[in-house]
């Protein structure tokens, strides 16, 4: 168990990253944002080594090669929408973000684009790589279990962390968030 536990921090902290960059910036609804974006972060780690898990080899293949450039492509997407929205933006408050960014399309790409290891570490649970010799589908749901719940806890806690720095100007938070999530995307290509 406590390897799959440290997989599932692994595997969070893409998620991690974008929740504390969108905590920054957030400044409305965060309650209800912060428990949308950790559902669907979480729900989509678990999710994925499902989809790996019966896809097996045949899922790796196709996703392997381009995975890095999926998900170069959301946040460089993600990213540069919030400091095009930062550069067109007006004063510089805190009543300035009147409305939550997080609409479902884009919880939809961030859960994809964080979750895309998953969908390989669901592979290697059908090999028998990973997840402590539990054999059986009781076994999978367990571990898929303990990713979705660990990339939920750390998504949420990242989110209000971020809190602790809104008191900059909302206009460097933006920029420094957007840079954040631009600067994930190329971690994908480099690493």
């Amino acid at each position: 168990m406590l390897e799959v536990f440290l997989i599932a921090l692994a595997l969070a902290v893409d998620a991690t990253v974008y929740s504390f960059s969108y905590g920054l910036v957030l400044r409305v609804q965060r309650v209800v944002s912060s428990l949308w974006l950790a559902l669907c972060v979480g729900g989509f780690q678990a999710a994925m080594p499902l989809l790996g898990y019966a896809g097996g080899e045949a899922v790796r293949g196709l996703v392997e090669a381009w995975a890095p450039w999926i998900v170069f492509a959301v946040f460089l997407l993600l990213g540069g929408s919030v400091i095009l929205q930062n550069l067109r933006g007006g004063e510089d408050s805190p009543s300035r973000a009147s409305e939550s960014p997080l609409g479902p399309w884009t919880l939809l790409l961030v859960g994809v684009a964080t979750s895309i290891d998953a969908l390989a570490v669901g592979v290697c649970m059908s090999l028998g790589g990973i997840g402590g010799g539990r054999p059986g589908i009781p076994g999978l749901l367990l571990d898929v279990a303990v990713i979705g719940a660990v990339t939920f806890a750390c998504s949420l806690a990242a989110f209000h962390a971020a809190r602790a720095l809104q008191h900059l100007p909302v206009k460097w938070l933006e920029c420094f968030a957007g840079g954040l999530l631009i600067a994930l995307g190329v971690f994908q290509l480099v690493r």
